[in-house]
């Protein structure tokens, strides 16, 4: 929950008179920033702010002007240090009657926040956007499973100012931002090339396209992931073969790929399922055997290595999703794709608009895969500090190890040549159906990733695949649970999901 603090609780916290006499102001100051909830005031109080304090330490005290004037700019600052500033929208819906209690329920409302106020007259006439200082209480805690709301807040100003640069410019196609990221993303992943696209499946598709698999081509890869993983082969008319999972990462097993491969077998397509890299040694031994291709699906590993490397850095083609819900995401779809190998790369930057070679001159039939100039601005942003998110997801993995190693349960194996993204964190339990209800009842959310294998979907029947085919995918598949994972997981969260676990 985000909470907006109205001037006059200002002025209770940064006035000692009025915070002697207003108590409650400073309880729910204090403990909003003790419990980390988003806190902020509006822009438009700034100016009341300083001439309210003004007038309050010239009453208190026989300082000059000037000296006065000083002390309520140092008072402020400090203040500004603990708070954020919201901005006054422009689509302000302005109360003439009180321009300035209009100006901050309009922020609140931008930010979905509740005003903390002792304004009786704003009490009154917006009831479900204020709380008394008095009749505060904190409402019981629900656990946020990805907690991107929390993300959001803490890099929004930044964010913010990248949107509206890209809005004033309007430069919404292939902008300037574009190329940044993908520099950036070359420089994070140590990969030659980054090219971003609309979506982590229109990455796969790209990456296909550009090693010119055709109809009745086959591709080996897991029946234990998202679907895009199979349907971008088969939207390229050729066969998805599935080959079974390692029961202890859910990855691909590398020892039973090569009795799938056929004079057919075009490419390995493994999957870094919950964020983890699978094999790729093994994998990449077999595919030079064959000399198949390697396109690594990393929709959910950015950021993970395999050997100290980045699985972004590995294979012929490797892509990624910046799906809003994934370790490094955006606010609607994007993507990228990563290579060494620099005809591949230009292939992929051509096909990615349309085959084009140059304006209206097309090599290859590609299609509309770009990333718009606006979502690369927020990656922009949010790569940044995404080493710091990253190291933060680790640590609440390792947290969870601590709290559940003595529960009966499958907790995720990490291979020791391995690093993370933990886009999941998921866990193997017997009784689940009646788990996940009871976890519900005490407001803790999960998931399950994923309920029925891809050799099972109704989509794939034609592939002529059956229940028994691949057991170890199936079996895990009635077992697998994700509880909450994202950087923000607190001890105290966590703590009382192993509590309920």
């Amino acid at each position: 929950m985000n909470y907006l603090l109205d001037n006059n609780v200002i002025i209770d916290i940064l006035s000692k008179a009025r915070s002697e006499i207003y108590i409650d102001s400073i309880k729910v100051f204090k403990h909003l920033k003790e419990k980390n909830f988003n806190l902020f005031i509006s822009s438009s109080s700034l100016d009341n702010i300083e001439f309210t304090l003004f007038k309050e330490i010239k009453k208190r005290f026989n300082y000059s002007n000037k000296d006065t004037l000083s002390f309520t700019h140092i008072a402020i600052k400090k203040f500004l240090e603990q708070v954020e500033i919201a901005k006054t929208p422009s689509y302000i819906e302005i109360d003439y009657d009180d321009i300035e209690d209009s100006q901050i329920i309009a922020s609140a409302k931008a930010l979905d926040a509740k005003v903390i106020t002792r304004d009786e007259g704003m009490l009154k006439k917006y009831p479900n956007q204020t709380l008394h200082p008095s009749t505060f209480t904190l409402s019981p805690h629900s656990i946020d499973f990805a907690n991107l709301k929390k993300q959001h807040f803490l890099y929004y100003q930044e964010i913010e100012k990248e949107i509206d640069n890209v809005l004033n410019k309007t430069n919404f196609i292939m902008g300037e931002p574009v190329k940044t990221l993908e520099k950036n993303l070359e420089k994070f992943t140590g990969a030659k090339h980054a090219i971003t696209c609309s979506s982590g499946t229109d990455a796969l598709l790209l990456a296909m396209m550009a090693l010119d698999i055709k109809p009745d081509d086959e591709i080996i890869t897991t029946p234990f992931t998202f679907i895009a993983t199979a349907e971008t082969i088969a939207l390229l008319g050729a066969k998805p073969v599935f080959v079974d999972i390692d029961e202890r990462t859910y990855n691909i097993d590398a020892t039973k790929i090569e009795e799938k491969i056929t004079d057919k077998t075009k490419a390995i397509m493994p999957v870094s399922l919950y964020g983890q890299p699978p094999n790729l040694d093994a994998i990449q031994a077999i595919a030079d055997k064959y000399k198949l291709k390697v396109i690594i699906d990393g929709a959910q590993s950015f950021g993970s290595t395999y050997k100290g490397k980045t699985d972004s850095n590995l294979g012929d083609i490797s892509t990624t999703s910046f799906f809003p819900a994934k370790p490094l995401g955006c606010y609607g779809d994007g993507g990228a794709v990563f290579t060494n190998d620099d005809e591949l790369a230009q292939k992929m930057k051509s096909l990615r608009v349309h085959g084009q070679s140059k304006r209206y001159h097309h090599k290859y039939i590609g299609m509309g895969g770009r990333m718009d100039t606006i979502q690369c601005a927020i990656v922009n942003v949010k790569l940044k500090y995404y080493p710091q998110d990253l190291a933060l997801r680790q640590e609440v993995a390792s947290k969870y190890i601590k709290a559940l190693g003595s529960k009966v349960l499958t907790l995720p194996y990490i291979a020791k040549e391995t690093t993370s993204a933990f886009a999941q964190y998921s866990i193997r339990v017997k009784n689940r159906d009646k788990l996940q209800a009871k976890l519900k009842d005490a407001k803790i959310p999960t998931a399950v990733h994923y309920p029925r294998p891809l050799h099972l979907q109704e989509c794939l029947g034609y592939l002529g695949y059956k229940e028994g085919d691949f057991l170890i995918s199936e079996i895990v598949s009635k077992e697998i649970m994700s509880i909450p994972m994202n950087p923000y997981v607190s001890d105290e969260e966590i703590k009382y999901i192993s509590k309920h676990l």
